[in-house]
């Protein structure tokens, strides 16, 4: 019974991972489209970098399914972690109006769409290892 509890969480991720990857497509779509029109939604930007954090989550499978246990034990990891998120869920174009373009390596950073997105899902993964028990991992 355990090992199909284990297989079907594996596959839940997997089928999970497929869906936030054909999302990010769909709201890449939508941001192109955006851009052609020249105003940028914003909602589409912040629900990009969710999928991205979702998809950093799933990544950490094993850590996901002990915080959902309840195996939860929050480390020093979690300031980084919240650190990140914050600075990621900031669209790129708010950075470049506050601080504007070519001043800060941070900013010229930020306004690359991959990178972005790489340190999106980075904060996921960061976040639910911060929270997730170390005990329990093998």
């Amino acid at each position: 019974m355990i090992q199909f509890k284990k297989i079907a969480f594996g596959g839940f991720v997997m089928i999970g991972m497929f869906i936030l990857l054909y999302l990010m497509t769909e709201t890449l779509h939508e941001i192109q489209r955006s851009y052609q029109d020249f105003s940028p939604q914003l909602f589409f930007l912040l629900k990009m970098s969710l999928w991205g954090f979702l998809f950093g989550v799933l990544i950490e499978w094993r850590a996901l399914g002990y915080v959902i246990k309840g195996h939860i034990h929050v480390s020093w990891l979690l300031l980084p972690a919240i650190i990140l998120m914050v600075v990621v869920f900031i669209p790129w174009i708010y950075w470049a109006e506050w601080f504007g373009l070519g001043r800060l390596f941070v900013i010229e950073v930020l306004g690359k769409p991959e990178i972005h997105m790489l340190l999106t899902v980075f904060s996921g993964v960061l976040f639910i290892r911060s929270v997730g028990d170390n005990r329990y991992r093998g």
